[in-house]
């Protein structure tokens, strides 16, 4: 499973870090500041009061042949169109928009192309002191990450993106 972190703020490198864990193939699209301390010392982050360390894949650049089972776009939302005409091209069948909104999914469809979008909301938060990500993922009985085709049907690729939260959880990263 192929799995792309398009944003790399604390939400993103959160579910890198769970995702890693997890032994997916994970990849951080980056820029900036942050893609030279994900260059330089990789990802690092705190657990259980621990530093600890993953190695995703660290683009700075996605292309339109770069195919991905999911695309997770936890950009801020006045980021969201940008990212979403960026990914336009691209071959990626699913991006799930980790990003509060009240604009409707339809104008978000009409820039990366229909039935791509899975609405989220990730149930984390954090910071970074310097390049040590100090995040986690709120309790469930809060909130939970939560996920949903647009129509609300529970399909093939809500089945999946469900079975990597389960067998993150089952190793205790999620």
């Amino acid at each position: 499973m192929r799995l792309l972190i398009y944003g790399a703020g604390v939400i993103g490198c959160l579910y890198a870090t769970l995702f890693c864990e997890a032994g997916y193939d994970t990849t951080i699209y980056a820029h900036g500041e942050r893609l030279e301390s994900l260059k330089k010392y990789g990802l690092c982050y705190i657990k259980n009061r621990k530093r600890m360390k993953v190695t995703p894949r660290i683009i700075e650049n996605v292309t339109n042949e770069d195919t991905y089972d999911f695309i997770f776009l936890t950009v801020r939302e006045n980021q969201v169109h940008q990212a979403l005409k960026e990914l336009r091209n691209n071959n990626s069948p699913n991006i799930v928009t980790m990003v509060n909104t009240i604009e409707p999914y339809s104008d978000w469809e009409k820039m990366c192309g229909k039935g791509r979008i899975i609405p989220a909301f990730p149930g984390a938060g954090g910071s970074f002191d310097g390049n040590i990500l100090k995040a986690d993922l709120t309790p469930r009985l809060i909130q939970p990450t939560t996920f949903a085709e647009i129509n609300g049907m529970e399909t093939e690729r809500i089945m999946m993106l469900s079975a990597i939260f389960l067998f993150c959880q089952k190793l205790k990263t999620c």
